[in-house]
């Protein structure tokens, strides 16, 4: 776990009784005050007294989704909470919160760690998810429980999981940035995505669209050098209309090893001891 995320938990342990957690009662025990105010170029803001001690929380009030402004309100806290960032400005741009593009600067990314794990608690979510399945269906329904977005509940997922899967976020038919599991090893080109192979770019057309997993070419995600490696890709993609988006599920489905890595595995089978020259006569016990 991040140390945001440490964080997070911690204050978890000493203010949240309840889950979904009530922020409302978090700010207060904190001191914040959240406020909806008019306001366009960002989605928060945190405002400090002069001792630091207290402040408050501005949250734009265009925002219509109610996970959108939960999760703007966590991050809040944690720009409040992590100690470092008490010497920042505070302002959070449009695109920014809810987002895990590594591009943002690290207060950004670590106000968002912050948030998905007060939010999305990985010890719950432990008992909510089956990590052996990458399922729309299971998602959409940890995220109604938690009052979460598709987003921020998918990426929590496969901070836990070891399938081998990806999340893509594009909008306008360009990809933003992507969130990946740590079995999901393949380079995906952004500036590239989403292809016309792939079923984002068909939404982005106004085209029909699959409602669950369906197998694509790997290279209309990934790379030449790592689709070959990539037998079975599978993808399920969302329209997001009010964000003009799309969300992309992938899932390598079925990897094959390099043939290098096949060719070292030969090698290995084929080696012994005694054919090589070593200061130590015999091999250790």
């Amino acid at each position: 776990m991040r140390p945001a995320a440490q964080l997070a938990s911690l204050l978890a342990e000493k203010f949240v009784t309840t889950w979904p957690p009530d922020l409302m009662q978090i700010c207060k025990d904190l001191g914040l005050r959240v406020r909806d105010v008019p306001a366009k170029g960002f989605d928060g803001v945190l405002i400090r007294s002069r001792n630091g001690q207290k402040g408050i929380i501005a949250v734009n009030g265009s925002i219509r989704e109610y996970a959108r402004k939960r999760f703007t309100i966590a991050h809040e806290i944690g720009h409040f909470i992590i100690p470092h960032h008490r010497l920042l400005g505070n302002v959070c741009e449009e695109g920014t919160i809810e987002s895990f593009d590594s591009r943002l600067n690290r207060a950004e990314v670590e106000a968002n760690e912050f948030a998905a794990e007060l939010l999305l608690p990985t010890a719950i979510l432990k008992t909510r998810f089956n990590l052996n399945e990458f399922s729309l269906h299971q998602i959409a329904a940890v995220a109604a429980e938690s009052s979460t977005s598709l987003t921020a509940t998918m990426r929590s997922f496969l901070e836990m999981t070891a399938l081998p899967c990806a999340l893509v976020w594009s909008v306008a038919n360009q990809a933003q940035w992507c969130a990946r599991s740590d079995s999901f090893k393949f380079f995906l080109p952004l500036t590239e995505l989403p292809s016309e192979a792939s079923f984002a770019a068909r939404i982005f057309k106004g085209q029909a669209f699959s409602s669950e997993f369906v197998p694509v070419p790997a290279n209309a995600w990934l790379d030449n050098s790592t689709a070959e490696r990539v037998p079975v890709l599978l993808e399920h993609s969302i329209p997001l209309p009010n964000y003009t988006a799309v969300l992309t599920m992938l899932w390598a489905y079925k990897i094959d090893y390099s043939p290098e890595e096949h060719e070292n595995d030969g090698l290995l089978e084929d080696l012994a001891p005694e054919d090589f020259t070593l200061r130590r006569r015999r091999w250790p016990r």
